[in-house]
C-alpha cells in the first residue's frame, strides 16, 4: 500500500497558521494550530487518536486514510477502491476501523497502513458512524438502512434494526457498558446493549436533529443538536437537558470530552470550536482559516483537541491548558552550583542544571515559576534535588521559553551511584505555581555503553537513539559505533524511528523477496518497509538483507521514510566534489545535506560509496526524525 508524507522540515517552511483565539467572556484564550494534509479536495471527515500515539483521519472525497503525528507530520494511505470513508475509531485489536459510504464495507487499517475491507449484510446501507464497544467489537451505523451494526475484529457482521425510522447517524460507547447513538430526523437518542436490545429517548427540542454523541467526564452522554443551536446531555437513565449556544446559527456537529474535564464541539456555520463545561457554560473560539467547516473533533494524546476542517484540507489542533511542555536542556552549560562537563547529558556523579521549557498557549504573556519534587529512580542510585525552584519570568503569548533563557534561575539536580540497569532513567515532578500544571519529566542518565565514552563524537546521538528505544546496542552491553549497518538492521532502525519503539510489524509472508524467508532476522520489518514502498529491494526480486548500507543508499532510505514513498527531491547543484551532478543518487544526497542531517565526510566530499557505520546512523536518525533525549 502506497503512502505519502509531509516531513517536519517542510512543515517548518510551510506557512501554516498559528493564531491565538480572542478572549471570550473573560475566559483564557487557547491556541489553534492548523496543519495542511497532502491531498487537495479531501473533504476531511472523521478523526481519532490511534494506539500508536498519532491521530488518524478519513478523507471522504479522496478515499484515503490519513495519519498525523502530534508534531504535524502527515502520511496518507489510499483505499483499494474509491469508497468514501466516513468516521473512524480505534479498535481493541490495535487497528483503526472505518465505515465506507460507497460499497457497503467496513475498513480496517493497521498502524503500518495495511488495509482490509469487510462487506456488511445490507446493500445501500449508508454507513456513517463507528465506535469501539465494551465487548471488544466495533459498532457502526447504517443510516440508509435504519440499523445499528456490529462487526467482530475477525470481520463477522451482525445487524440490528432501529425501531423508529429516523436516520441514525453517530454512535459512542457509554459509561454504562452500552452503546448510545443519535437519530437525526427522529429527534431521539438511542441506546443499544451489546446483545442488541434498543431503547429510544426523545430529546426536548422538536427539529433539534441530534448529530454526534460522546461520553462525558460526568458519567453522562453529551450530543450536538445541529439545527436547535443547543448542546444536549442525557443521563444513562434517559433524562435529557439542553444548553443553548451563545452564537446563533452555529450548526454544531462534532463533540468530544477533553483532558481538561470539559466537552469540546465544532460549529461549521460560524467556523468555531467551542468548549462547554459540565455545568453548561459555553466558550467559543474562532478557527483562523475562514469557512473551514470544522466537523469531527477528538482528544489527542498530547492533551489537546484535534479536529477536521472539511473544506480547507487541514487538520486543526486547539490547546486546552495554559501551557504545553517542550524539550528541556540538561547539563547544557556549567552554572553556579553545578559540577559537570556541560556535554548535554546527565551522568552519574554530576550536579547539573535542569532547564525545562514551556510554550505559553494563552493570548497574553504569562508569568510563572516552577517547583521540582520527587526525583527518583531505580535502586542503586542516589537522587538529590539541590535547587528545587525555577523562574520562567514572563513568556510571551504563543512563545516558548526555558528557565535559563528567561531568568537563569533553573533547577539543580544530582544523581550518583552505580548503574542499576543498561537503560537508566530517573523522573521528577514539576509543578507550575501560577497555573497548577504538574508535569512528570524523565532524566536519562548517560554512560550507557562502554564503547561509546563521553569523548566519542557520536556520544549524545547514541544516547538519544538508545533512550528513544530505536536500538539496544549490538550485544554484550556495547553499541559498536564503528560497526557497519546491514540492510536488515536498517529496516528495524528506520521503522522504529518512524513509527515509534512499540511498533510491531505484521508477520512476514516470506513471499515479498526471494532472499527474505520466514524466520529470518528482521523479516517482518523488511516486508513492512517494503509495504511503505520505502524500498523495492536490491534488484532481481531480492532485498540483500546482509549487505551493508552505503552512505548514498542511506540518503534515499531516510528521505523516503521521512517524506513518503512518493517523495522526489529537488535537482542537484553539484554540492559535493565526489558526487557527480547529475547522477543516480546526487539529488537525494544533496537534499539530505540541505535538511541539515549531514555535512558530508569532510574536505567537501560525501563519500557516497563508504559503508554507513552505526555511529553515523545514530546521527542521521536523530536529526532526520527529531528524536529528543530530554523531550516532554
Amino acid at each position: 500500500m502506497g503512502s505519502y508524507r509531509i516531513g517536519p522540515w517542510l512543515l517548518r517552511l510551510a506557512s501554516f497558521a498559528v493564531v491565538l483565539a480572542a478572549f471570550a467572556a473573560g475566559a483564557w484564550g487557547q491556541v489553534i494550530t492548523e496543519f495542511p494534509v497532502i491531498s487537495s479536495g479531501t473533504d476531511l471527515g472523521g478523526i481519532v487518536a490511534g494506539p500508536d500515539g498519532n491521530l488518524w483521519f478519513t478523507e471522504f472525497t479522496a478515499s484515503k486514510i490519513g495519519r498525523i503525528t502530534t508534531e504535524g507530520v502527515v502520511t496518507e494511505f489510499p483505499l483499494p477502491t474509491a469508497s468514501n470513508p466516513q468516521l473512524i475509531a480505534a479498535g481493541a485489536d490495535g487497528n483503526l476501523w472505518f465505515p465506507e459510504a460507497t460499497g457497503d464495507k467496513i475498513g480496517r487499517i493497521t498502524t503500518a497502513g495495511v488495509i482490509t475491507e469487510f462487506p456488511v449484510l445490507t446493500t445501500n446501507a449508508g454507513l456513517t458512524g463507528i465506535a469501539a464497544g465494551p465487548d471488544g467489537n466495533l459498532w457502526f451505523i447504517e443510516g440508509g438502512a435504519n440499523k445499528v451494526g456490529r462487526i467482530t475484529t475477525a470481520g463477522v457482521v451482525t445487524e440490528f434494526p432501529v425501531p423508529t425510522a429516523g436516520v441514525p447517524l453517530h454512535i459512542a460507547a457509554g459509561p454504562d457498558g452500552n452503546l448510545w447513538f443519535t437519530e437525526y430526523t427522529a429527534n431521539k437518542i438511542g441506546r443499544i446493549t451489546t446483545t442488541g436490545v434498543i431503547t429510544e429517548f426523545p430529546i426536548l427540542t422538536a427539529g433539534g436533529e441530534p448529530q454526534r454523541i460522546a461520553a462525558g467526564p460526568d458519567g453522562n452522554l453529551w450530543f450536538t443538536e445541529t439545527h436547535a443551536n443547543k448542546i444536549g446531555r442525557i443521563t444513562t437513565s434517559g433524562v435529557v437537558t439542553e444548553f443553548p449556544i451563545p452564537t446563533a446559527g452555529t450548526d454544531a456537529i462534532g463533540i468530544a470530552a477533553g483532558a481538561d474535564g470539559n466537552l469540546w464541539f465544532t460549529k461549521y456555520s460560524t467556523n468555531q470550536v467551542s468548549r462547554i463545561t459540565t455545568a453548561g457554560v459555553v466558550t467559543e473560539f474562532t478557527v483562523p482559516t475562514a469557512a473551514s467547516i470544522p466537523t469531527t473533533i477528538t482528544p489527542g494524546p498530547d492533551g489537546s483537541l484535534w479536529f477536521c476542517e472539511g473544506d480547507t484540507d487541514k487538520i486543526g489542533r486547539i490547546t486546552t491548558g495554559p501551557a504545553i511542555p517542550r524539550p528541556m536542556e540538561v547539563d547544557a552549560r556549567l552554572v553556579a552550583g553545578a559540577n559537570s562537563d556541560a556535554n548535554g547529558v546527565l551522568e552519574s556523579g554530576e550536579t547539573v542544571q535542569v532547564a525545562p521549557a514551556w510554550e505559553n498557549t494563552l493570548v497574553a504573556g504569562q508569568a510563572f515559576t516552577g517547583g521540582a519534587s520527587g526525583l527518583a529512580g531505580p535502586g542503586g542510585g542516589a537522587y538529590t534535588i539541590n535547587d528545587g525552584t525555577a523562574d520562567y519570568g514572563t513568556v510571551g503569548a504563543g512563545a516558548t521559553g526555558n528557565c535559563n533563557g528567561q531568568s537563569g534561575d533553573c533547577y539543580l539536580m544530582t544523581i550518583t551511584g552505580s548503574r542499576p540497569a543498561a537503560h537508566w532513567d530517573a523522573t521528577f515532578n514539576e509543578t507550575l505555581t501560577s497555573n497548577g500544571i504538574v508535569k512528570v519529566w524523565t532524566l536519562h542518565v548517560g554512560d550507557s555503553f562502554p564503547d561509546v565514552p563521553r569523548s566519542h563524537p557520536f556520544y549524545r546521538y547514541v544516547e538519544t537513539l538508545f533512550h528513544s528505544g530505536v536500538t539496544g546496542g549490538c550485544g554484550g552491553g556495547n553499541f559498536c559505533p564503528g560497526g557497519s549497518v546491514t540492510r536488515a538492521q536498517m529496516a528495524v532502525f528506520l521503522l522504529k524511528s518512524m513509527l515509534g519503539p512499540n511498533n510491531v510489524p505484521p508477520a512476514a509472508t516470506g513471499t515479498v523477496f526471494g532472499d527474505v524467508h520466514l524466520g529470518d532476522f528482521a523479516a517482518d520489518w523488511i516486508e513492512e518497509l517494503a509495504g511503505f514502498q520505502i524500498t523495492g529491494g536490491c534488484g532481481n526480486g531480492n532485498y540483500c538483507p546482509g549487505d551493508p548500507v552505503r552512505r548514498k543508499q542511506m540518503a534515499v532510505f531516510l528521505l523516503k521514510a521521512e517524506h513518503g514513498s512518493g517523495y522526489t527531491p529537488p535537482g542537484c547543484m553539484g554540492l559535493f566534489g565526489d558526487v557527480p551532478c547529475p547522477s543516480q543518487f546526487a539529488d537525494w544526497i544533496e537534499q539530505f545535506a540541505a535538511e541539515g542531517v549531514t555535512g558530508g565526510c569532510g574536505n567537501g566530499n560525501y563519500c557516497p560509496d563508504s559503508v554507513n557505520i552505526r555511529g553515523q546512523m545514530a546521527v542521521f536518525l536523530v536529526k532526520a526524525f527529531g528524536l529528543e533525549l530530554y523531550g516532554p
